[in-house]
This record gives C-alpha cells, sequence and structure tokens, in this order.
C-alpha cells in the first residue's frame, strides 16, 4: 500500500491563496458554487454543454480519470477502468445489474457487449445526461437490455432483492451521503450479490479541515464523505456487507490526469490527447499537491462487498 504523504506547509499555503485570490477576483461565481442548493445535477448539466461533442454519435462520452497502466489515449483508458470494475464486480452472463450514476452509460454499453449481461438499470440525477445516455443505447440497439431513468442513489426506486450486481462508476463521492447509498445498495442486492465501485476519496493523513470543506463544496461533494479508504471499509462492514475488498489504483489514475489537465487547459480535445505513463509520469505527488489538493480528493480506489448468503 503507498503512502503519498503529507503535501509540504509551503505548498497548503500556496494552494490556499489560490483560493482566496479567486474568491476576490470573482466572488460572484465563487459564491454561486458555495451557495446551499447548489447541486451534482447543476455541476454535470453545465460540464455537458460546454461539450461540442455532446450529440456527436461516432464521439464517446466517457467521464472518468481513466486507468493508464497500458492505454495512451482518454477514451481507451476510460473503457479500461470500466473494465477494471466489471472484473472486480465479476460481471457475467445473465446477470442483472443495477448501475447508479452511469453519466453517459458508455459502461452500460461495454457491460452488455462484452460481459453479456442480462440486464441493466441505469439511474442518475442529471436529466440531460439521461436523455443523451438514452440516445446512444438506443443507437447501440441496445434499449430492450438497458433501461436509463433520472433516480436517486440514496432513494433507489427498485424493489428489495431486486439485482445480481450493483456498480457506481467514479460517483459515489458525490451522493448525499455515499453511506446512505451503502444501505440502498444493501437492500436491493439479492443474497449473494455483490457492490463494486470506483471511488476517489482523500488520501491517509490528509487534514479534513476548512479548506478541504471549501472545496468539497466547488465540487459538489458532501463534506459527510470525506473520509479514507480504512473508514470506507468499516462503513461497508456497518452496513452488513462481507468479503470487502480494497485496491488502490492511483498510480495508473492520478499521474496521468496530471497531464491530462495540463493538455486540456491548452485547448487540445480529450480525444486527441496522448499520455504514456512508461515514458513520461510525473509522480503522485504532482497531482496531490495540485489538482488533487483542489479537487478535493487525491486517493482512488476500487472497492467491493457482498450481501450475505
Amino acid at each position: 500500500m503507498e503512502n503519498i504523504g503529507k503535501i509540504p506547509f509551503n505548498y497548503e499555503w500556496r494552494n490556499r491563496w489560490i483560493i482566496i485570490q479567486d474568491f476576490i477576483r470573482n466572488p460572484f461565481q465563487e459564491i454561486w458554487f458555495l451557495r446551499d442548493k447548489f447541486e451534482v445535477s447543476e455541476l454535470y448539466t453545465r460540464i455537458a454543454k460546454r461539450d461540442r461533442d455532446l450529440h456527436d454519435p461516432n464521439i464517446p462520452q466517457w467521464l472518468n480519470f481513466g486507468y493508464w497502466k497500458e492505454e495512451t489515449t482518454y477514451d481507451g483508458a476510460c473503457a479500461a477502468l470500466a473494465r477494471k470494475l466489471g472484473e472486480i464486480a465479476e460481471l457475467s452472463p445473465g446477470d442483472k445489474v443495477l448501475d447508479v450514476g452511469f453519466g453517459f452509460a458508455e459502461q452500460d454499453i461495454l457491460w452488455v457487449r462484452e460481459n453479456n449481461v442480462d440486464a441493466i438499470t441505469g439511474i442518475n440525477t442529471t436529466e440531460l445526461q439521461v436523455e443523451i445516455a438514452q440516445e446512444r443505447v438506443a443507437r447501440a440497439g441496445l434499449t430492450e437490455r438497458i433501461n436509463l431513468q433520472v433516480g436517486s442513489a440514496t432513494e433507489i426506486p427498485c424493489e428489495d432483492n431486486s439485482f445480481d450486481k450493483v456498480t457506481a462508476l467514479e460517483c459515489a463521492f458525490h451522493f448525499n451521503t455515499r453511506e446512505d447509498f451503502f444501505a440502498e445498495a444493501f437492500r436491493v442486492l439479492r443474497p449473494g450479490g455483490k457492490l463494486a465501485l470506483a471511488d476517489c476519496l482523500p488520501r491517509m493523513g490528509r487534514d479534513i479541515d476548512f479548506w478541504l470543506r471549501v472545496n468539497s463544496k466547488k465540487m459538489c461533494i458532501p463534506f459527510a464523505n470525506q473520509y479514507d479508504r480504512h473508514t470506507y471499509v468499516e462503513k461497508l462492514k456497518k452496513h452488513g456487507f462481507v468479503n470487502i475488498q480494497a485496491r488502490s489504483i492511483n498510480e495508473y489514475v492520478w499521474p496521468a490526469a496530471v497531464r491530462y489537465f495540463a493538455e486540456v487547459g491548452k485547448g487540445i480535445s480529450k480525444h486527441e490527447l496522448a499520455i504514456d505513463l512508461q515514458k513520461d509520469n510525473p509522480g503522485l505527488e504532482a497531482w496531490s499537491r495540485d489538482r488533487g489538493w483542489f479537487m478535493a480528493f487525491d486517493d482512488y480506489l476500487l472497492f467491493s462487498g457482498e450481501k450475505p448468503d
């Protein structure tokens, strides 16, 4: 288990000063971010509307950090992360799956095609994402096997013991709260069913303080979700899950994210950039002291747990 370590004091103060300067330069936008009723659906609607390729059926609409162990393109890395989560979930033919926070449903299409799962029900709070995802599923000819709807992760509109697997690909940090989602996932899983998540969280030893609270609010992350991997496992146990696994994939996510944001910041399309961690790897610390600090998470794990038979 790697340990990123504590961010040097001088970087902490530099980052805090940047937050203060942002507020001074544009107080109205900062207040908009920090207001009580700012919701995750607003955040992702704004992000989607900025994407000029949103309605192009030939361009994938992945929306995660990606798994870059062997991939060098954004779309390839995002698909690789979905495959890793599918492995952790042990998706297999005949499975009935609930995918929570499905984004644009790229992973659902992949899991039906590659894992041959029987059926996927998807719920998502962002209506625009649901609309676009439904269009993409229809073009793929998979509407009979993938059913997507607006719904809450903490009030899942499904019967008890309905699914073989429940998945959440890089979204559970947004749920209000993640722990309430654990309870709902346990409820809708059949005995012997499995929960699998790819999730971002604070690294071990990170200060849970005022500055993390500010950044969490701007990222639509409920502050109650800000805990490390050990607490994460304990909360899964609390809600009845057994055979819990927690696998860190930090080294194949965050160093590439450093390059991703640098290149996209130059105006390069995420679909055109190339990142090769074998040749150019800035290391975990580069992410943790900059983007990781500002985005309110710098640990990345694949979690799984089972509902007892």
